[in-house]
């Protein structure tokens, strides 16, 4: 069997569904000290909450993540990674907050709001996720509900010890309330019923039932008689927007009920068209907020009447809470973000944003020296919103010192959003492709060295999704969401030809090993193979069992890449968002037939693919980064870091190092031979400049690290239950210049 045969039947055999746990940390140093970044949420806020002095606002996000705001100012005070990502409460008396969630691995955390420390980690749940906690009113006592083992338990908070363990075939419960005077906790779950509880015999004495589907929110009026419940569907209370995995969202009507708490009664039915996830009742008990879809609207508790909107997110709202003074609504989202609304006049008070950069696309230069990387905001990367929607991060190419890790320049215009970039064969100069506030592609190319703007190409008609220079540097080829591909040539900038057809948009292209042919991936699957040097029609490869024009949400990627011996082009198609995604396919490009005939769909999934410059390590990304060894079919490393979704992959030129880039705006590096995780490289855009005088930080996996002036804001460190934060020790930028350049640190400790 040849050689290139035999690697693509390995590949095809061996390759399987890759799985990657969420958020992983970068490897503990050698004082088993654990970086906690200190910066926005770069994923959903899913809880937020309010100290009862009004003073702090503590907020709960996907990736487990607890933040600590001052609630005056909007500051950020600090973050607590790994402290629970579906629940946050504070304490009555405002010195802690309590977190639950997926990534506190059963347990229930209570740190101190001042330091960051944790005082308790409480044991006792027999799932991972656990949905909601809460401080009984006197302080005396913690309650975490946990789906999965369907229940609920209660804590002594004076000695940690399990006080009761509340348990009902099918309840499910997700939602939690003390009553004001702590001697009654009602749940709420996916029976659809209200269950409440005496906390003194630890027994159910109540149950409420009138609800249609899971109860997801329940909160007491302060006199105790009433209680106020909220229901929609399961895949709404976990947060997931069906849209994403629906061609046709239907339709979602939830509801809100007040009960008389005496009798069991329900006294009031509100049913409203979309998706309540939360409510919460106002200290004065004059009114009651809800997320309602994308809005928070409130309704006056003495009067019957449909609601007045507050304000308005860009994605669902997840949880409500008034301040102290019921002067104000907090409101958190899927869309990062946590606004602070003045009820009066629905104006805002403040607004928190999250992080929502994403790097698209990553490349080496081939002398070594510059990695290069282009980005933009994740929903315009998604096809979520469109590049003229207010409120978008702005994009930039960024060019790193891949030998020390520095930040060396920050590249084109923010109103633009970058989804492509290339450097040339002799490393001097470096192209992207993206999209301008009016939807049209941008294509720039510039000098490596200085930054200078070589030439502007504006007249695609949309986004441009892929680039890549021909081997001896003569040519650019773009690929436009429009369906064409255009070659310009690279020195001038002047159009030489265009080539039209290519269903779904254009996504991305590659030049075959000696620049004859250019290979180009469709959104809707398949890849067309261009003659460079007269635009002709080469060949039009696309599976018979691609799904991919069916597919109506989230953008739609198709992945290209030849073999060495330039014989052989892969294709894989898959989404941004991972909602979507196809085996990988490889083409013998003298016939036009598939190498290896593969249509289990665990077999391939994976996006980006990349071979390594020697052709002998398949790498694939998605939710993780899998290396495979392309002439045993052997996986042989399974690459994890701070990166959640990887957009990008790139080898550098002697193929020891690998480069990965996606999620959270962040690039992770890892030695290939070890699978060691080298270092992680963070930017923090500063929106209000256009100069590039971004915050950067280059961290090491043993706890080293370098970064702009002002990166040490954004370092501190757990170590045991301590929060330790910058003291300019770990500092050290001829380390992270070691680690990249594979030597060995073991002498130095952080």
């Amino acid at each position: 069997m040849p050689t290139m045969l035999r690697l693509v039947f390995f590949i095809f055999v061996f390759t399987a569904c890759f799985e990657a746990l969420a958020g992983n940390e970068s490897a503990e140093s050698s004082d088993s000290s654990r970086l906690e970044l200190q910066s926005p949420p770069p994923a959903t806020v899913n809880s937020v909450a309010i100290s009862h002095d009004g003073s702090y606002i503590a907020t709960a996000s996907d990736e487990g993540g607890v933040r600590i705001y001052d609630a005056k100012t909007g500051t950020l005070l600090r973050a607590l990674a790994q402290a629970g990502d579906r629940c946050v409460v504070f304490s009555p008396d405002g010195r802690y907050v309590a977190a639950a969630g997926f990534h506190m691995d059963k347990l229930v955390g209570v740190f101190e709001v001042q330091t960051g420390r944790r005082v308790q980690q409480l044991a006792g749940h027999a799932e991972v996720e656990t949905y909601a906690v809460a401080f009984s009113p006197d302080g005396k006592l913690l309650a975490s509900a946990g789906r999965g083992d369907e229940q609920a338990l209660i804590w002594d908070l004076a000695t940690g010890k399990l006080r009761h363990r509340l348990q009902q075939p099918g309840h499910q419960p997700s939602c939690l309330a003390f009553s004001p005077d702590s001697l009654t906790l009602a749940s709420g779950g996916g029976d659809t019923t209200i269950r409440l509880w005496n906390m003194q015999s630890g027994r159910a004495e109540r149950t409420f039932k009138g609800h249609q589907d899971w109860v997801c929110s329940l909160d007491f009026s302060k006199d105790g008689k009433t209680l106020f419940s909220a229901s929609c569907d399961w895949a709404h209370h976990r947060g997931r927007d069906p849209a994403r995995f629906e061609t046709q969202p239907r339709k979602v009507e939830s509801e809100w009920k007040q009960w008389d708490v005496a009798s069991g009664e329900s006294q009031r039915t509100v049913a409203e068209p979309g998706r309540i996830l939360s409510l919460t009742v106002s200290p004065d008990g004059t009114m009651l907020a809800c997320g309602l879809g994308n809005e928070v609207r409130a309704y006056n508790l003495q009067k019957i009447g449909s609601g007045r909107v507050l304000t308005s997110h860009d994605a669902l709202v997840t949880d409500v809470a008034f301040t102290p003074d019921s002067a104000a609504v907090l409101s958190s989202s899927h869309d990062h973000a946590v606004v602070a609304t003045n009820v009066s006049d629905a104006t805002t008070r403040f607004r928190l944003p999250g992080l929502r950069g994403q790097v698209n696309s990553i490349a080496v230069s081939p002398d070594g020296k510059l990695l290069v990387a282009g980005g933009c905001d994740e929903r315009f990367a998604k096809r979520l919103l469109k590049a003229d929607a207010t409120g978008l991060e702005p994009g930039a190419v960024r060019i790193w010192n891949a030998k020390t890790g520095q930040l060396l320049r920050r590249l084109g215009h923010s109103a633009e959003q970058i989804m492509s970039v290339a450097v040339s064969p002799d490393s001097q100069h470096v192209a992207s492709g993206g999209a301008g506030r009016d939807g049209m592609g941008v294509v720039r190319l510039w000098d490596a060295n200085t930054g200078e703007q070589l030439w502007l190409a504006t007249d695609h008609g949309a986004e441009v999704l892929g680039i890549a220079f021909a081997p001896d540097g003569s040519k650019l080829a773009t690929a436009c969401a429009d369906g064409s591909v255009r070659l310009f040539d690279a020195k001038a900038g002047g159009l030489a030809r265009s080539m039209a057809g290519h269903e779904g948009g254009a996504t991305s292209v590659a030049f075959s090993p000696n620049g004859e042919r250019l290979a180009c991936g469709a959104g809707h699957g398949g890849v067309r193979i261009w003659e460079t040097q007269t635009g002709r029609l080469v060949r039009a490869c696309k599976s018979e069992d691609s799904q991919a024009a069916s597919i109506a949400v989230d953008r739609l990627i198709t992945s290209v890449l030849f073999t060495p011996d330039g014989q052989t082009v892969g294709e894989c198609t898959a989404s941004i968002g991972n909602t979507y995604s196809e085996p990988l396919r490889f083409w013998d490009l003298a016939t036009g037939k598939p190498r290896v005939n593969v249509n289990d769909s665990r077999f391939g999934r994976g996006r980006p693919v990349v071979l390594s410059p020697d052709g002998t390590i398949l790498a694939a990304g998605g939710k993780g980064v899998q290396l495979w060894d392309a002439r045993s079919g052997e996986k042989t490393q399974r690459l994890t870091g701070i990166l959640k979704k990887v957009q990008s992959i790139a080898f550098s030129q002697d193929g020891r190092t690998l480069f990965a880039g996606g999620s959270y705006g962040t690039i992770n590096a890892w030695e290939v031979a070890s699978g060691r995780l080298l270092v992680t490289l963070f930017t923090f855009a500063d929106n209000r400049n256009e100069t590039g005088q971004d915050d950067w930080l280059a961290y090491g996996a043993d706890g080293f690290y370098d970064g702009s002036p002002g990166a040490d804001r954004y370092v501190a460190w757990r170590v045991g239950d301590e929060l330790q934060t910058s003291d300019g020790h770990r500092r050290r930028p001829d380390q992270i210049k070691a680690i990249l350049s594979l030597e060995s640190t073991k002498s130095a400790a952080p």
